[in-house]
Protein backbone atom coordinates (compact mmCIF):
# COMPACT_ATOMS: atom_id res chain seq x y z
CA UNK A 1 0.00 0.00 0.00
CA UNK A 2 1.37 3.70 -0.88
CA UNK A 3 2.59 5.70 1.97
CA UNK A 4 0.33 8.01 1.02
CA UNK A 5 -3.07 5.70 1.33
CA UNK A 6 -5.19 8.81 2.85
CA UNK A 7 -4.67 10.49 -0.61
CA UNK A 8 -5.80 7.48 -1.98
CA UNK A 9 -9.58 6.98 -2.57
CA UNK A 10 -9.18 3.11 -3.55
CA UNK A 11 -6.91 2.58 -0.46
CA UNK A 12 -9.57 3.97 2.27
CA UNK A 13 -12.59 2.08 0.59
CA UNK A 14 -10.64 -1.15 1.14
CA UNK A 15 -10.03 0.45 5.01
CA UNK A 16 -13.44 1.15 5.17
CA UNK A 17 -14.57 -2.32 3.98
CA UNK A 18 -12.16 -4.23 6.33
CA UNK A 19 -13.63 -2.07 8.89
CA UNK A 20 -16.83 -3.32 8.45
CA UNK A 21 -15.95 -6.74 8.03
CA UNK A 22 -13.83 -7.20 11.05
CA UNK A 23 -16.13 -5.29 13.61
CA UNK A 24 -19.04 -7.90 12.23
CA UNK A 25 -16.92 -10.62 12.32
CA UNK A 26 -15.65 -10.08 16.01
CA UNK A 27 -19.41 -9.81 16.95
CA UNK A 28 -20.10 -13.31 15.07
CA UNK A 29 -17.29 -14.75 17.15
CA UNK A 30 -18.41 -13.46 20.59
CA UNK A 31 -22.36 -14.59 19.33
CA UNK A 32 -20.90 -18.14 19.02
CA UNK A 33 -18.99 -18.02 22.43
CA UNK A 34 -22.26 -17.22 24.01
CA UNK A 35 -24.01 -19.53 21.84
CA UNK A 36 -21.19 -22.13 23.14
CA UNK A 37 -22.09 -21.45 26.35
CA UNK A 38 -25.75 -21.73 26.02
CA UNK A 39 -25.28 -25.56 24.63
CA UNK A 40 -22.85 -26.70 27.27
CA UNK A 41 -24.68 -25.43 29.78
CA UNK A 42 -28.19 -27.85 29.65
CA UNK A 43 -28.43 -27.80 33.52
CA UNK A 44 -30.18 -24.53 35.26
CA UNK A 45 -27.25 -23.71 37.99
CA UNK A 46 -28.04 -24.78 41.31
CA UNK A 47 -28.10 -21.07 42.44
CA UNK A 48 -31.02 -20.17 41.04
CA UNK A 49 -32.61 -23.40 40.81
CA UNK A 50 -35.32 -22.72 43.27
CA UNK A 51 -36.64 -20.25 41.47
CA UNK A 52 -36.19 -21.44 37.70
CA UNK A 53 -37.51 -24.78 36.95
CA UNK A 54 -35.77 -26.87 34.74
CA UNK A 55 -38.35 -26.58 31.89
CA UNK A 56 -38.58 -22.88 31.72
CA UNK A 57 -34.66 -22.53 31.45
CA UNK A 58 -35.14 -25.39 28.88
CA UNK A 59 -37.04 -22.74 26.68
CA UNK A 60 -34.61 -20.64 27.66
CA UNK A 61 -32.22 -21.78 26.42
CA UNK A 62 -33.57 -22.81 22.93
CA UNK A 63 -34.85 -19.32 22.09
CA UNK A 64 -31.31 -17.99 23.11
CA UNK A 65 -29.45 -20.81 20.75
CA UNK A 66 -32.34 -19.39 18.10
CA UNK A 67 -31.95 -16.37 18.54
CA UNK A 68 -28.24 -16.08 18.30
CA UNK A 69 -27.96 -18.33 15.36
CA UNK A 70 -30.49 -15.63 13.70
CA UNK A 71 -28.46 -12.56 14.59
CA UNK A 72 -25.37 -14.52 13.09
CA UNK A 73 -27.03 -15.48 9.91
CA UNK A 74 -28.53 -11.80 9.79
CA UNK A 75 -25.67 -9.97 10.21
CA UNK A 76 -23.61 -11.85 7.82
CA UNK A 77 -26.05 -11.15 5.23
CA UNK A 78 -27.09 -7.70 6.12
CA UNK A 79 -24.11 -6.17 7.48
CA UNK A 80 -21.10 -8.04 6.02
CA UNK A 81 -22.40 -9.14 2.38
CA UNK A 82 -24.66 -6.56 1.20
CA UNK A 83 -22.79 -3.91 3.32
CA UNK A 84 -19.57 -4.42 1.41
CA UNK A 85 -21.30 -4.47 -2.16
CA UNK A 86 -22.67 -1.40 -0.60
CA UNK A 87 -19.50 0.53 -0.21
CA UNK A 88 -17.80 -1.27 -2.89
CA UNK A 89 -20.26 -0.63 -5.38
CA UNK A 90 -20.82 3.09 -4.92
CA UNK A 91 -24.36 2.61 -4.09
CA UNK A 92 -24.81 5.80 -1.50
CA UNK A 93 -23.09 7.90 -4.19
CA UNK A 94 -26.19 5.96 -6.90
CA UNK A 95 -28.97 6.81 -4.20
CA UNK A 96 -27.91 10.36 -3.98
CA UNK A 97 -27.91 10.65 -7.65
CA UNK A 98 -31.38 9.15 -7.98
CA UNK A 99 -32.53 11.46 -5.27
CA UNK A 100 -31.31 14.38 -7.26
CA UNK A 101 -33.48 13.42 -10.16
CA UNK A 102 -36.04 13.46 -7.99
CA UNK A 103 -35.88 17.38 -7.59
CA UNK A 104 -39.10 18.09 -9.96
CA UNK A 105 -38.53 21.93 -9.63
CA UNK A 106 -35.37 24.19 -9.29
CA UNK A 107 -35.55 24.95 -5.90
CA UNK A 108 -35.56 20.95 -5.17
CA UNK A 109 -32.00 21.18 -6.05
CA UNK A 110 -30.94 22.75 -3.09
CA UNK A 111 -28.70 20.12 -1.21
CA UNK A 112 -31.04 20.51 1.52
CA UNK A 113 -33.81 19.29 -0.25
CA UNK A 114 -31.97 16.52 -2.25
CA UNK A 115 -30.27 14.99 0.70
CA UNK A 116 -33.83 14.65 2.83
CA UNK A 117 -34.89 12.63 -0.01
CA UNK A 118 -31.83 10.45 0.04
CA UNK A 119 -32.52 10.29 4.03
CA UNK A 120 -35.77 9.07 3.21
CA UNK A 121 -34.94 6.83 0.19
CA UNK A 122 -31.85 5.40 2.56
CA UNK A 123 -34.75 4.45 5.15
CA UNK A 124 -36.97 3.05 3.27
CA UNK A 125 -34.45 0.77 1.65
CA UNK A 126 -33.47 -0.42 4.94
CA UNK A 127 -36.55 -0.95 6.14
CA UNK A 128 -37.06 -2.90 3.09
CA UNK A 129 -33.85 -4.92 3.73
CA UNK A 130 -34.71 -5.74 7.46
CA UNK A 131 -38.34 -7.03 6.24
CA UNK A 132 -37.05 -10.68 5.77
CA UNK A 133 -35.86 -10.78 9.05
CA UNK A 134 -38.72 -9.32 10.97
CA UNK A 135 -41.33 -11.93 9.08
CA UNK A 136 -38.41 -14.62 10.50
CA UNK A 137 -38.30 -13.49 13.69
CA UNK A 138 -42.13 -13.15 14.96
CA UNK A 139 -43.21 -16.29 13.04
CA UNK A 140 -40.30 -19.03 13.81
CA UNK A 141 -38.74 -17.59 16.93
CA UNK A 142 -41.48 -18.02 19.60
CA UNK A 143 -41.40 -15.10 22.44
CA UNK A 144 -41.48 -16.07 25.97
CA UNK A 145 -43.27 -13.56 26.76
CA UNK A 146 -46.08 -13.78 23.80
CA UNK A 147 -48.22 -10.69 24.25
CA UNK A 148 -51.59 -10.10 22.73
CA UNK A 149 -51.70 -8.40 19.06
CA UNK A 150 -53.79 -5.46 19.04
CA UNK A 151 -56.04 -5.43 15.92
CA UNK A 152 -55.06 -4.48 12.32
CA UNK A 153 -56.32 -1.16 11.93
CA UNK A 154 -54.59 0.00 15.52
CA UNK A 155 -51.69 -1.62 14.16
CA UNK A 156 -52.20 0.41 10.66
CA UNK A 157 -52.76 3.21 12.20
CA UNK A 158 -50.00 3.20 14.75
CA UNK A 159 -47.63 2.19 11.63
CA UNK A 160 -48.67 5.35 10.00
CA UNK A 161 -48.25 7.52 12.65
CA UNK A 162 -44.94 6.84 13.24
CA UNK A 163 -44.62 7.51 9.59
CA UNK A 164 -45.25 10.29 9.42
CA UNK A 165 -43.81 11.54 12.39
CA UNK A 166 -40.49 10.03 11.50
CA UNK A 167 -40.61 11.26 8.31
CA UNK A 168 -41.19 15.07 9.52
CA UNK A 169 -38.16 14.71 12.29
CA UNK A 170 -36.03 13.05 9.84
CA UNK A 171 -36.80 16.45 7.28
CA UNK A 172 -36.08 18.68 10.36
CA UNK A 173 -32.88 17.23 11.75
CA UNK A 174 -31.40 17.20 7.97
CA UNK A 175 -32.44 20.48 6.92
CA UNK A 176 -30.61 21.90 10.32
CA UNK A 177 -27.75 19.76 9.68
CA UNK A 178 -27.12 21.46 6.04
CA UNK A 179 -27.75 24.46 6.18
CA UNK A 180 -25.72 24.37 9.62
CA UNK A 181 -22.77 22.87 7.81
CA UNK A 182 -23.33 25.30 4.62
CA UNK A 183 -23.80 28.71 7.07
CA UNK A 184 -20.65 27.85 9.22
CA UNK A 185 -18.41 26.21 7.07
CA UNK A 186 -15.24 24.56 9.41
CA UNK A 187 -16.60 25.73 12.64
CA UNK A 188 -19.95 23.42 12.02
CA UNK A 189 -18.80 20.34 14.12
CA UNK A 190 -17.73 22.84 16.80
CA UNK A 191 -21.88 23.58 16.61
CA UNK A 192 -22.82 20.16 16.09
CA UNK A 193 -20.86 19.30 19.52
CA UNK A 194 -22.94 22.76 21.16
CA UNK A 195 -26.00 21.21 20.21
CA UNK A 196 -25.33 17.91 21.18
CA UNK A 197 -24.46 19.62 24.79
CA UNK A 198 -27.67 21.79 25.01
CA UNK A 199 -30.21 18.91 23.78
CA UNK A 200 -28.31 16.50 26.52
CA UNK A 201 -29.00 19.20 29.16
CA UNK A 202 -32.55 19.92 27.96
CA UNK A 203 -33.06 15.80 28.45
CA UNK A 204 -32.08 16.01 31.93
CA UNK A 205 -34.33 18.87 32.69
CA UNK A 206 -37.44 16.82 30.99
CA UNK A 207 -36.72 13.63 32.06
CA UNK A 208 -38.30 13.62 35.24
CA UNK A 209 -41.75 15.40 33.47
CA UNK A 210 -42.06 13.15 30.31
CA UNK A 211 -41.09 9.85 31.91
CA UNK A 212 -44.58 9.49 33.91
CA UNK A 213 -46.43 9.62 30.69
CA UNK A 214 -44.52 7.45 28.72
CA UNK A 215 -44.07 4.66 30.96
CA UNK A 216 -46.97 4.73 33.65
CA UNK A 217 -48.58 6.91 36.28
CA UNK A 218 -47.11 7.83 39.42
CA UNK A 219 -49.19 6.19 41.96
CA UNK A 220 -49.07 5.96 45.64
CA UNK A 221 -47.43 3.34 47.65
CA UNK A 222 -49.83 1.34 49.35
CA UNK A 223 -47.96 -1.24 51.53
CA UNK A 224 -47.17 0.92 54.93
CA UNK A 225 -44.89 -1.73 55.40
CA UNK A 226 -42.85 -1.11 52.60
CA UNK A 227 -43.34 2.66 53.00
CA UNK A 228 -41.84 2.22 56.47
CA UNK A 229 -38.63 0.30 55.55
CA UNK A 230 -37.85 2.89 52.86
CA UNK A 231 -38.55 5.93 54.88
CA UNK A 232 -36.03 3.97 57.27
CA UNK A 233 -33.58 3.55 54.57
CA UNK A 234 -33.55 6.57 53.03
CA UNK A 235 -32.98 8.73 56.03
CA UNK A 236 -30.14 6.26 56.88
CA UNK A 237 -28.50 7.72 53.75
CA UNK A 238 -29.58 11.05 53.33
CA UNK A 239 -31.85 10.73 50.51
CA UNK A 240 -35.25 12.44 50.01
CA UNK A 241 -38.26 9.74 50.26
CA UNK A 242 -40.41 12.15 48.25
CA UNK A 243 -38.33 11.47 45.53
CA UNK A 244 -38.89 7.66 45.23
CA UNK A 245 -41.50 6.74 42.92
CA UNK A 246 -43.63 4.23 42.35
CA UNK A 247 -44.52 4.18 38.85
CA UNK A 248 -47.75 1.84 37.66
CA UNK A 249 -46.44 0.81 34.25
CA UNK A 250 -48.76 1.11 30.95
CA UNK A 251 -47.33 -2.08 29.60
CA UNK A 252 -47.79 -5.07 32.34
CA UNK A 253 -45.08 -7.17 30.27
CA UNK A 254 -41.79 -4.36 31.57
CA UNK A 255 -39.49 -6.10 33.31
CA UNK A 256 -39.42 -5.52 37.13
CA UNK A 257 -37.04 -3.20 37.25
CA UNK A 258 -35.70 0.18 39.57
CA UNK A 259 -33.44 2.84 38.70
CA UNK A 260 -32.12 6.03 39.70
CA UNK A 261 -31.36 9.31 37.27
CA UNK A 262 -30.87 12.90 37.49
CA UNK A 263 -29.53 15.17 39.62
CA UNK A 264 -29.62 18.41 42.36
CA UNK A 265 -33.69 18.51 43.50
CA UNK A 266 -34.54 16.42 39.71
CA UNK A 267 -32.93 12.99 41.09
CA UNK A 268 -35.42 9.89 41.00
CA UNK A 269 -35.64 7.06 42.09
CA UNK A 270 -38.30 5.24 40.14
CA UNK A 271 -39.85 1.53 41.35
CA UNK A 272 -42.30 -0.16 38.58
CA UNK A 273 -44.99 -1.69 40.17
CA UNK A 274 -43.72 -4.44 38.27
CA UNK A 275 -40.42 -4.88 40.95
CA UNK A 276 -43.74 -5.49 43.92
CA UNK A 277 -45.17 -8.65 44.94
CA UNK A 278 -48.25 -8.92 42.98
CA UNK A 279 -47.57 -5.42 41.98
CA UNK A 280 -48.35 -4.23 45.25
CA UNK A 281 -51.94 -5.05 44.87
CA UNK A 282 -53.84 -6.04 48.21
CA UNK A 283 -57.04 -7.61 45.74
CA UNK A 284 -55.29 -10.25 43.77
CA UNK A 285 -58.27 -10.70 41.36
CA UNK A 286 -57.27 -7.83 39.79
CA UNK A 287 -54.13 -10.12 38.19
CA UNK A 288 -53.67 -12.00 35.42
CA UNK A 289 -51.97 -15.81 36.19
CA UNK A 290 -48.57 -14.30 34.42
CA UNK A 291 -48.31 -11.85 36.98
CA UNK A 292 -49.72 -13.63 40.07
CA UNK A 293 -46.35 -14.35 42.42
CA UNK A 294 -44.33 -12.48 40.62
CA UNK A 295 -42.38 -9.26 42.15
CA UNK A 296 -39.94 -9.17 45.03
CA UNK A 297 -40.94 -9.12 48.87
CA UNK A 298 -40.69 -5.98 50.94
CA UNK A 299 -37.41 -6.47 52.48
CA UNK A 300 -35.76 -7.64 49.05
CA UNK A 301 -37.70 -4.44 47.34
CA UNK A 302 -35.63 -2.39 50.10
CA UNK A 303 -32.37 -3.68 49.13
CA UNK A 304 -32.87 -3.06 45.30
CA UNK A 305 -33.45 0.74 46.42
CA UNK A 306 -30.40 0.49 48.52
CA UNK A 307 -28.52 -0.70 45.11
CA UNK A 308 -30.05 2.49 43.61
CA UNK A 309 -28.45 4.58 46.71
CA UNK A 310 -25.72 3.69 45.69
CA UNK A 311 -25.89 4.94 42.38
CA UNK A 312 -26.89 7.97 43.63
CA UNK A 313 -23.79 7.94 46.66
CA UNK A 314 -20.98 7.28 44.38
CA UNK A 315 -22.04 9.60 41.87
CA UNK A 316 -22.37 7.53 38.98
CA UNK A 317 -25.08 9.83 37.10
CA UNK A 318 -22.27 12.64 37.14
CA UNK A 319 -19.44 10.11 36.13
CA UNK A 320 -21.66 9.07 33.25
CA UNK A 321 -22.48 12.11 32.33
CA UNK A 322 -18.41 13.01 31.84
CA UNK A 323 -17.74 10.35 30.26
CA UNK A 324 -20.45 11.01 28.03
CA UNK A 325 -19.42 14.68 27.02
CA UNK A 326 -15.42 12.76 26.90
CA UNK A 327 -16.58 10.46 24.27
CA UNK A 328 -18.67 13.25 22.12
CA UNK A 329 -15.80 15.50 21.96
CA UNK A 330 -13.07 13.05 21.44
CA UNK A 331 -16.26 11.88 17.90
CA UNK A 332 -16.46 15.44 17.21
CA UNK A 333 -13.10 15.75 16.93
CA UNK A 334 -12.31 12.71 14.94
CA UNK A 335 -15.08 13.45 12.75
CA UNK A 336 -13.80 17.34 12.39
CA UNK A 337 -10.69 16.13 10.86
CA UNK A 338 -12.04 13.41 8.20
CA UNK A 339 -15.43 15.97 7.06
CA UNK A 340 -13.17 17.82 4.45
CA UNK A 341 -11.41 14.93 3.27
CA UNK A 342 -12.60 14.73 -0.25
CA UNK A 343 -11.24 11.34 -1.04
CA UNK A 344 -13.92 9.61 1.70
CA UNK A 345 -16.46 10.55 -1.03
CA UNK A 346 -14.74 9.30 -4.07
CA UNK A 347 -13.97 6.00 -2.17
CA UNK A 348 -18.00 5.72 -1.70
CA UNK A 349 -18.61 6.62 -5.19
CA UNK A 350 -18.83 10.34 -5.73
CA UNK A 351 -16.85 12.78 -7.98
CA UNK A 352 -13.91 14.74 -6.89
CA UNK A 353 -15.17 18.32 -5.71
CA UNK A 354 -18.95 16.48 -4.44
CA UNK A 355 -18.67 16.08 -1.01
CA UNK A 356 -22.80 16.06 0.38
CA UNK A 357 -22.71 17.37 4.16
CA UNK A 358 -25.00 14.16 4.94
CA UNK A 359 -22.80 11.45 3.15
CA UNK A 360 -20.19 12.78 5.30
CA UNK A 361 -22.21 12.48 8.17
CA UNK A 362 -23.52 8.87 6.86
CA UNK A 363 -20.00 7.07 6.00
CA UNK A 364 -17.42 8.83 8.58
CA UNK A 365 -20.01 8.60 11.82
CA UNK A 366 -21.30 4.91 10.19
CA UNK A 367 -18.42 3.55 8.55
CA UNK A 368 -14.51 5.12 9.27
CA UNK A 369 -15.30 5.77 12.89
CA UNK A 370 -15.95 1.98 13.23
CA UNK A 371 -12.72 1.39 15.64
CA UNK A 372 -13.22 4.16 17.72
CA UNK A 373 -16.43 3.54 18.37
CA UNK A 374 -16.07 -0.28 18.98
CA UNK A 375 -13.42 0.19 21.40
CA UNK A 376 -15.53 3.59 23.09
CA UNK A 377 -18.46 1.32 23.77
CA UNK A 378 -16.25 -1.38 24.96
CA UNK A 379 -15.37 1.12 27.83
CA UNK A 380 -18.75 2.87 28.42
CA UNK A 381 -19.88 -0.64 28.86
CA UNK A 382 -17.02 -1.86 31.40
CA UNK A 383 -17.67 1.74 33.42
CA UNK A 384 -21.34 1.03 34.05
CA UNK A 385 -20.39 -3.05 34.88
CA UNK A 386 -18.18 -1.60 37.55
CA UNK A 387 -21.12 0.91 38.55
CA UNK A 388 -23.12 -2.11 39.64
CA UNK A 389 -20.73 -3.92 41.37
CA UNK A 390 -20.24 -0.51 43.40
CA UNK A 391 -23.71 -0.17 43.95
CA UNK A 392 -24.09 -3.60 45.08
CA UNK A 393 -21.26 -3.13 47.51
CA UNK A 394 -23.16 -0.32 49.23
CA UNK A 395 -25.85 -1.85 49.85
CA UNK A 396 -24.08 -4.95 51.05
CA UNK A 397 -22.61 -2.47 53.18
CA UNK A 398 -25.86 -1.13 54.63
CA UNK A 399 -26.52 -4.65 55.84
CA UNK A 400 -28.69 -5.39 52.76
CA UNK A 401 -26.61 -8.39 50.87
CA UNK A 402 -28.51 -11.13 51.53
CA UNK A 403 -31.84 -9.31 50.41
CA UNK A 404 -30.03 -7.97 47.09
CA UNK A 405 -28.70 -12.05 46.85
CA UNK A 406 -31.94 -13.20 46.66
CA UNK A 407 -33.46 -9.94 44.82
CA UNK A 408 -30.94 -10.66 41.97
CA UNK A 409 -32.19 -14.62 42.00
CA UNK A 410 -35.85 -13.63 41.81
CA UNK A 411 -35.71 -10.84 39.56
CA UNK A 412 -34.04 -13.14 36.70
CA UNK A 413 -36.06 -15.82 36.97
CA UNK A 414 -38.98 -13.33 36.84
CA UNK A 415 -37.83 -11.58 33.52
CA UNK A 416 -36.60 -14.53 32.01
CA UNK A 417 -33.00 -13.59 31.88
CA UNK A 418 -31.16 -16.40 30.17
CA UNK A 419 -28.93 -16.30 33.63
CA UNK A 420 -25.70 -17.87 31.79
CA UNK A 421 -23.67 -16.06 29.40
CA UNK A 422 -19.48 -16.12 27.86
CA UNK A 423 -17.94 -13.73 30.18
CA UNK A 424 -16.21 -12.39 26.86
CA UNK A 425 -19.52 -11.83 24.82
CA UNK A 426 -20.51 -9.82 28.22
CA UNK A 427 -17.51 -7.63 28.28
CA UNK A 428 -18.78 -6.63 25.00
CA UNK A 429 -22.29 -6.62 25.07
CA UNK A 430 -23.59 -5.86 28.52
CA UNK A 431 -24.04 -2.98 30.75
CA UNK A 432 -24.73 -5.13 33.75
CA UNK A 433 -22.92 -8.19 35.05
CA UNK A 434 -24.58 -11.40 34.79
CA UNK A 435 -26.09 -12.58 37.65
CA UNK A 436 -23.99 -15.03 38.63
CA UNK A 437 -20.84 -12.99 38.50
CA UNK A 438 -22.43 -10.16 40.89
CA UNK A 439 -23.44 -13.05 43.17
CA UNK A 440 -19.81 -14.16 43.43
CA UNK A 441 -18.98 -10.60 44.05
CA UNK A 442 -21.33 -10.17 46.90
CA UNK A 443 -20.21 -14.07 48.11
CA UNK A 444 -16.74 -12.25 47.89
CA UNK A 445 -17.34 -9.56 50.13
CA UNK A 446 -18.61 -11.65 52.82
CA UNK A 447 -15.07 -13.17 53.39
Amino acid sequence: MSVYFWEDPLAILYIIIAFLVLENLWGVYLMLRDIHVAYKTQQVPNVISPYLPQELYDKMRVYKIHKGWFTIVHNLFTAVILGVMELYFGFYAWLYGVAGKCALSKWMEHEACVSVIFVLLLSVYFWLKSVPAMIYESCCIKSLQPRPKPPWCSRICHFVVDLVVGAMVTTLVVVALVFMFIGLGPYAPLALYLQMVILTIIILLLIPFLIHPFVGQSVPLENSNLRTQLEYLTRQVGFPMSQVRIIRVHDPNTGSNAFFYGCCCLKRIVIFDTLLLNRGKSDLSQLTAEELGRGLADPQVVAVVAHELGHWRNGHFYKAIIAFQVHLILTILLFALMFSHGPIYQAVGFAPGLQPTVIGCLIIFGFVLIPYMTLSNFSMLSMTRCFEYQADEFAYRLGYGGELRQALLKLYADNLAFPVSDPCYSSWNHTHPTMLDRLSRLEELRR
